[in-house]
């Protein structure tokens, strides 16, 4: 049975992967998408929210091979969550900017994303330890 300072470790460092993760994205979508205009509208280019799922599951590594599932509920949901939230222009001006200044700004849009996808590992990983 596992102490309660492990149960509270567990996703200490998996947080900022995750986090890592959705940002590193943030650069291939970038570079990915190419109907960009440079008017600041509300709609995003065609595909674009594609490319943000299919860079965050590509970008998750050994998450995404280990929970894909889960990896894939919780890029679909924070894609979603990004573009309602944010214009297209906006979510590229900010991934030009420092790691500190883009979590700052796009953790809150998809917290709720990565606490579910947390939450979801540690009952699954919680589960297979038992007896």
């Amino acid at each position: 049975m596992k102490s309660d300072i492990e149960n509270k470790n567990f996703m200490s460092g998996k947080h900022w992967v995750i986090v890592l993760i959705c940002i590193v994205s943030s650069l291939g979508v970038y570079y990915g998408l190419t109907n960009l205009t440079e008017s600041d509208t509300k709609e995003w280019a065609s595909g674009s929210r594609q490319i943000l799922i299919d860079r965050c599951i590509s970008d998750s590594g050994d998450m995404a091979k280990k929970y894909p599932e889960f990896t894939n509920d919780y890029c679909i949901c924070s894609s979603d969550k990004i573009q309602s939230s944010l214009t297209q222009q906006r979510y590229l001006a900010l991934s030009k900017k420092p790691m500190e200044e883009q979590l700052k700004n796009l953790l809150p849009i998809f917290q709720d994303c990565l606490t579910e996808y947390q939450s979801k590992i540690k009952t699954l990983e919680e589960g297979s330890n038992r007896p």
